[in-house]
């Protein structure tokens, strides 16, 4: 069945084009999730220790009075684990004890192993502890006093994945612990594994993101622009030729993306007509089926599914998926989410989070923290993310109107990072965040290999037919 309603309006998807070249010199730099992220995290079995300089300052600083904790002086120190500071910081109501382990000669209080204990300014009873489990400032464990036991919230990249786990110790014991104490207390419970994932295992995904980024200089947006089953470009709505220059759109991007995996396993590249074909029997409802043919509202989302149905279908020729939902991301790893990106406090207080809705997804707010668990789970792994949103006229139907590959790796020196590649062009997690449009995403899981043979778009200059080796 063909699709006549346009993806996105031109002028939307020029605007959009222009965006991403903009962006495109800065991305090949940065083009990544980072968020401050520092290299050298370590597996959770060797996380940097303080114990023993929490004790050397237990009554001048962590016990003290309010006035004279107030008074301690900043100051470096050195353990078994490496060089440290010590310092103590008043904000609002609070004051803050805080140990950080210095990278190099800096500090950052959300690297690997820092430990903050806030205080009350009014009595100076102890309200929390903040450990970061990687050097992200949304990568913590809270705990906080709860009668003679303690509590404790796990959080990942932003998404509670633990909530009130309960602690078998005083708080004022909490503060004598290692952290490997914390983790013996509560390994029945949560997994902490999640936090030492093994660089080696991404080796194959940053091969093969080593090799898109190679053959994004020969690409350029195009809106409706694919490339078919023999290379030549061609408009999505209808198959006609594209004119000179021919480009790719993001549903065309992708589908470049795949055709470079795709051809080192069948010998050739995928036809454009069977991806259009709208999956009536598998979303939607009796009020969206009367939009269909005027609004294509599901166009990306069928798109997506299409894809991932044949990609898998051609690289694990034993795994036969009747359903096109098969390889959807369902599941729902957490409820809550931070509510700020404060590495010394963060705010207690956590928002609520939606379900995985079948069609819709996630909320795009939560993508960081899905990623990651994805990540860890999944290692090898890649993903389509089809964004959507709701018209803000009448119907309001929710349309599936971009479309990105992401791949959420850790690189060598331990760092997390999401490469975003959309409408032939690498940009970044944080553009997406930022795009207030952009309100839900539906991950789609796609299978990945160093092996990578796409299209070669031709040169403006050339005959458009000449359209690469098919």
């Amino acid at each position: 069945m063909e699709n006549t309603a346009p993806r996105l309006p031109a002028s939307r998807g020029l605007l959009l084009a222009l965006a991403l070249l903009a962006l495109t010199s800065l991305a090949a730099a940065q083009g990544v999730y980072q968020t401050g992220a520092l290299p050298g995290d370590l597996p959770l079995s060797r996380l940097p220790e303080n114990k023993d300089l929490r004790e050397a300052v237990m009554d001048s600083l962590l016990m003290a009075p309010t006035n004279a904790a107030l008074a301690f002086r900043s100051r470096d120190a050195v353990n078994a684990w490496g060089a440290w500071n010590i310092s103590v910081r008043r904000e609002r109501d609070a004051l803050y004890a805080v140990f950080a382990p210095l990278r190099g000669t800096v500090r950052h209080d959300y690297a690997q192993g820092s430990w903050i204990l806030k205080r009350s300014l009014a009595d100076g009873s102890p309200l929390q502890v903040k450990i970061f489990l990687r050097s992200d400032r949304n990568t913590f464990i809270r705990v906080y006093p709860f009668g003679d036991r303690c509590l404790m919230d796990v959080v990942a990249y932003g998404g509670v994945l633990y909530h009130k786990v309960i602690l078998p110790l005083p708080f004022d014991a909490l503060l004598n612990s290692p952290f490997s104490r914390i983790m013996d207390l509560s390994s029945a419970v949560v997994d902490w594994d999640l936090f030492s994932p093994d660089p080696a295992l991404y080796s194959g995904l940053r091969d093969l993101i080593a090799g898109i980024r190679l053959r994004l200089p020969g690409l350029r947006f195009a809106d409706d622009g694919a490339t078919d089953a023999d290379g030549a470009p061609v408009r999505i709505a209808d198959l006609s030729p594209q004119p000179e220059p021919a480009g790719l759109n993001c549903s065309g991007f992708a589908k470049w993306i795949v055709d470079g995996l795709a051809k080192p396993v069948s010998g050739r590249w995928l036809a454009v007509a069977p991806l259009k074909e709208r999956m009536l029997d598998y979303r939607g409802s009796s009020f969206t089926e009367k939009y269909e043919e005027s609004m294509d509202p599901f166009f990306g989302l069928d798109w997506a599914r299409a894809l991932a149905l044949r990609l898998w279908g051609i690289m694990y020729p034993s795994r036969t998926e009747p359903s096109p939902l098969a390889y959807d991301v369902n599941e729902s790893p957490f409820s809550l989410i931070v509510r700020a990106a404060d590495a010394l406090n963060g705010d207690s207080l956590y928002e609520p989070f939606s379900a995985n809705f079948d069609d819709a997804g996630i909320e795009t707010r939560g993508l960081s923290g899905m990623l990651y668990l994805l990540a860890v789970r999944e290692p090898g792994r890649w993903y389509l993310a089809e964004f959507s949103a709701r018209s803000r006229v009448e119907p309001r139907l929710r349309r599936y109107f971009h479309l990105a590959a992401l791949f959420p790796y850790v690189d060598s020196d331990g760092v997390f990072r999401v490469a975003v590649f959309e409408s032939a062009a690498e940009t970044s997690l944080q553009r997406i965040l930022a795009d207030p449009d952009y309100e839900f995403v539906k991950l789609v899981r796609m299978p990945s290999s160093p092996r990578f043979d796409p299209p070669v778009l031709p040169s403006p200059a050339t005959d458009a037919g000449q359209a690469g080796t098919p």
